[in-house]
């Protein structure tokens, strides 16, 4: 794992990692990889990216993490599906510290080739309130206090960090 003096944008984008490499052992996943654009010809880079096999075949996905302190937009999305058409990659995942803004889930739902899902993962209100300002939530904690909240299956992020536990990622 990563010590407490990372920044937590790169401890997020780290736990994003350790999630997606229990979710598949077999996967090939990879923090911080640079991948030249087959449009561009620059170099793009991606919070994380998992390559695997399914029935045979070799599947790309990019991944990545977004820490702010409002919800993504629609611009966000429309990057990250830029990003994803110019290196190539079979499909896309943008989590989001703050969930995101109905329009850019729409866009995210309406895009197919790449498929692109968006994944919130945020902070019960509990710690938000109990919070001071500054004072991050330590996204690698491992004692019972309330920790990060899987929006498709309440408490399963908590779960994962908290003892390594991962029951249901996709529905």
């Amino acid at each position: 794992m990563t010590s407490t003096s990372d920044p937590l944008w790169q401890r997020y984008e780290l736990s994003v990692r350790e999630m997606l490499k229990a979710l598949d052992p077999d996967a090939e996943v990879t923090h911080n990889k640079h991948v030249t654009g087959r449009l561009s010809n620059a170099p793009r880079q991606l919070d994380v990216w998992v390559t695997g096999k399914v029935v045979g075949l070799e599947v790309t996905v990019a991944v990545e993490c977004k820490r702010h302190g409002r919800p993504a937009s629609i611009e966000v999305v429309d990057q990250f599906i830029g990003k994803v058409l110019d290196i190539g990659a079979d499909r896309g995942v943008l989590y989001s510290y703050s969930g995101f803004s109905s329009n850019a889930v729409s866009r995210a739902l309406g895009s197919s080739n790449p498929s692109i899902m968006v994944i919130a993962l945020d902070t019960p209100e509990i710690v938000k309130t109990m919070r001071a300002p500054g004072f991050p939530v330590d996204l690698l904690a491992q004692d019972e206090a309330p920790q990060w909240v899987d929006e498709m299956d309440e408490g399963a992020f908590q779960r994962f960090l908290g003892d390594g536990q991962w029951s249901k990622f996709w529905s």
